[in-house]
């Protein structure tokens, strides 16, 4: 885990980190793009860094840190439908790949182990499960 952690500290202390993602972002989906057409992306910055941590520490077992994004991203709501979740953990990935300059292989591998934690959350709260109601 100290590799990612050491990664993912290399990027986010790096001013171009999300600027790097939201361009590969953006460029991802005409879908993507057009979500993020009026947003301030000052705000945006802030809000992705914050839930960059979040999502980061979902595999401490503590969803209860993303409960209140993946309410705000679930269908009822932002509708941030769940193939997007792959497009962001790529787009990081290739944001990471191009600021952090000890990026290898297991790198990668630590990056989406330990992201896909808190996206398989976010998308299991997409659509309320009749359980939840």
């Amino acid at each position: 885990m100290t590799q990612f952690n050491d990664s993912f500290v290399r990027c986010i202390n790096d001013p171009l980190f999300l600027d790097q993602f939201y361009e590969v972002f953006l460029a991802s989906s005409d879908e993507i793009r057009a979500m993020f057409k009026d947003t301030d992306m000052g705000t945006q910055k802030a809000m992705l860094m914050t839930s960059l941590v979040y999502m980061s520490d979902a595999h401490k077992d503590t969803p209860g840190l993303l409960a209140s994004i993946a309410e705000k991203h679930d269908k009822d709501h932002l509708n941030i439908k769940p193939y997007f979740y792959a497009l962001w953990l790529d787009s990081l990935i290739a944001a990471a790949k191009s600021i952090d300059p000890l990026f290898d292989v297991k790198t990668e591998m630590l990056w989406k182990e330990t992201l896909q934690q808190g996206i398989d959350f976010m998308i299991s709260k997409y659509e309320p499960c009749l359980d939840d109601a």
